[in-house]
């Protein structure tokens, strides 16, 4: 009769079973008490429920233990399971059974699957049962439990799977360990140097924009680190799995190719080893330079040492790493060559003076973006950024100009602006999309004051109001309520719920922006009242009401409202004022200054307090001649606001003549 070949190879399974079951009982265990346990335990407790019912999801659950399972727990289980491979005596052993190399492997890793995945599934099954038995819908329900299973089952085979492909590129086990965490990271890690020093090197270069474009979901442990609160896309699992089925066969392709005798190799594919030395070196010179750049406050001499360094440490770090010793420091030819060629991409990127001077024609745009943050581009993803926060382009072409001539200037700054940056100022982007359908991206660090006369016209347009201030993105029908509180220290608080009111303010309040000119709308940034346009459950918008919106305060007061939403004259003791130069950065040194001031004006008529309130701002950029120290009835709290020349009230001014 002809023999038969079992499938499964029995004995071998029972000895992987044996040996690291138990990795795969305290994975049970721990999820189980920190999940099911703990929701019990929340049942008893009533204080405890109301708490946990406004959680979103299972990972809500002691979140920072549950993903340090999630990142520990797959790559431990890899690293035992492929141990034989690391020790000689082990890997001879079980490479001289009878039994093909394909077989072996299919037993170890899929073992190491089921014992990875029956404990999420055990208790996936026993939070189903408790969904069943139990009135718990308000802290969570079938679709979450679907959802913790699969997003955590999905994380931990890809790290699984990726620990298992770097166990056929190494034949240490510790370096398995180190190269697992360095290979699920490099893409988010090695994007980020990647770019933090294309914008070193290239002026202009839009390093924030393209940094924001979901980073974290390029690596499974930064995007497990946002898992708590957050409702992820299926799709990037999808990815992930596919992910895991391509290192699982690779994986496989290598482990056929391995060569027995690299047991203690640090790499044990020699194609791989230059690969992972000047790979070393590249990644450890980005991060030199970038460190460097930033603690010498991006002098330029100590980044171009902080390059040489980083390369320098970084080659023969992995040249020890391979060679398993610390003698490696006469091998400089390598190093040599590797210098010199980053040397020329340094040179040849100074040298791309095209990229930094280029701004679209007129004609070549069809619309333009220009703002302060890279995050105003992106439709929301996450469920927690919504419509009102993202702008509407520039189309007509007095504003594509406007920009266009803004633009250019900066660029023809390049030197003033490098010197400043440093100095406190803000980023403004450019983002510009072609009718050809490309886009041209460009950030800037600028010191805003210089730019007054350009950014100008292109605020006091109808156009840029209407597309970027938020008041003109809400849509009026989904608004139920209008809160006005009082900014400073006392309690002032007015709902408008009636339909007929709050379809009044809104239209009020967009004639006053409307109106508004870019110099209020950079001074009022300090002081005034608030507004929050309630848009349902836990979705509001907050907007501050600046004194020049003169039509809806009119309007509050034919309403008898005016006092009980702003701060007035009422509320305050008395005003000191003192005249030097305040920077708003630091209040409380700015108030001893004031209070000091052996010339300061103390007001304590009511209508100049008034008067004062009405003309007091301020922002966090700009340097002020006058600071005020507004000090409330209660006697214990106090405002500290400014004056500017344009703004400061004629009592004040011919006070310190």
């Amino acid at each position: 009769m002809p023999s038969k070949m079992s499938l499964f190879n029995k004995e071998l399974l029972l000895q992987i079973g044996r040996s690291m079951g138990w990795v795969s009982l305290i994975y049970f265990f721990t999820l189980f008490f920190i999940i099911p346990i703990k929701i019990l335990m929340i049942l008893h407790s009533k204080e405890d429920i109301k708490y946990y019912q406004t959680k979103t999801s299972l990972f809500e659950y002691e979140f920072q233990i549950q993903m340090g399972l999630m990142i520990v727990i797959p790559v431990l289980l890899a690293v035992l399971l492929f141990r034989f491979l690391h020790v000689k005596q082990a890997n001879d052993l079980i490479h001289s059974l009878p039994i093909k190399r394909d077989k072996i492997y299919h037993h170890y890793a899929l073992a190491g699957i089921f014992l990875l995945v029956a404990p999420i599934l055990l208790n996936s099954i026993i939070l189903l049962f408790m969904h069943s038995f139990y009135d718990i819908e308000t802290l969570f329900t079938v679709i979450d439990i679907i959802y913790w299973a699969g997003t955590t089952l999905t994380i931990s085979l890809l790290l699984y799977t990726a620990s298992v492909f770097i166990a056929m590129m190494t034949g240490i086990s510790a370096v398995q360990i180190v190269l697992t965490y360095i290979f699920v990271l490099f893409p988010t890690g090695f994007i980020l140097l990647l770019f933090t020093n294309l914008n070193i090197l290239l002026y202009g270069f839009p390093s924030s924009y393209f940094l924001r474009k979901q980073l974290e979901n390029l690596s499974p442990i930064t995007f497990a680190a946002e898992l708590e609160g957050r409702i992820t896309s299926w799709k990037i699992l999808i990815v992930y799995v596919i992910l895991a089925v391509v290192l699982y066969g690779l994986a496989l392709f290598f482990y056929k190719k391995r060569k027995l005798e690299t047991a203690s190799e640090a790499i044990s594919v020699a194609k791989l080893r230059s690969i992972f030395k000047y790979g070393a070196s590249f990644c450890f010179m980005l991060f030199g330079g970038a460190y460097f750049h930033m603690i010498s406050y991006e002098n330029i001499g100590w980044t171009v040492f902080g390059y040489g360094v980083g390369a320098v440490f970084g080659y023969f770090a992995a040249e020890m790493v391979l060679q398993k010793t610390w003698r490696v420091f006469t091998k400089f030819k390598g190093l040599a060559i590797f210098l010199g060629f980053i040397a020329f991409l340094v040179i040849g990127s100074q040298a791309l003076g095209f990229y930094e001077k280029k701004v679209p024609e007129q004609s070549e745009i069809k619309r333009v973006l220009v703002g302060d943050n890279p995050s105003f581009y992106y439709d929301s993803q996450d469920g927690f950024t919504d419509n009102l926060n993202i702008p509407k382009p520039l189309k007509d072409p007095q504003n594509i100009a406007a920009v266009r001539t803004l633009h250019e200037q900066i660029i023809a700054d390049k030197e003033i602006l490098k010197e400043s940056k440093n100095d406190i100022g803000t980023t403004i982007f450019f983002i510009y999309e072609l009718k050809n359908g490309k886009k041209v991206v460009r950030e800037y660090h600028v010191m805003m004051e210089l730019y007054k006369d350009l950014y100008k016209p292109i605020y006091e347009s109808e156009e840029f109001k209407r597309n970027s201030k938020e008041i003109f993105l809400v849509d009026e029908t989904k608004v139920k309520n209008i809160v006005i509180a009082a900014s400073g220290s006392v309690r002032k608080e007015v709902t408008l719920s009636d339909p007929k009111d709050v379809q009044k303010a809104i239209s009020l309040i967009k004639e006053d922006v409307l109106a508004e000119s870019f110099e209020d709308s950079v001074y009022f940034q300090f002081g005034g009242s608030t507004m929050e346009l309630q848009l349902g459950l836990e979705n509001s918008l907050i907007f501050e009401l600046k004194p020049t919106y003169v039509k809806f305060y009119e309007w509050l007061k034919e309403k008898n409202l005016f006092d009980q939403v702003k701060v007035t004259a009422k509320d305050i003791s008395k005003v000191v004022v003192a005249k030097g130069e305040f920077s708003p950065m630091d209040s409380e040194e700015v108030k001893r200054k004031v209070e000091q001031n052996g010339d300061s004006l103390t007001i304590t008529d009511k209508e100049q307090i008034e008067h004062a309130l009405e003309t007091a701002g301020g922002n966090y950029r700009d340097q002020y001649s006058y600071a005020a120290v507004f000090y409330y009835n209660n006697g214990d709290d106090d405002e500290v606001l400014y004056f500017d020349e344009a703004h400061v009230p004629d009592f004040v001014r011919s006070h310190f003549k």
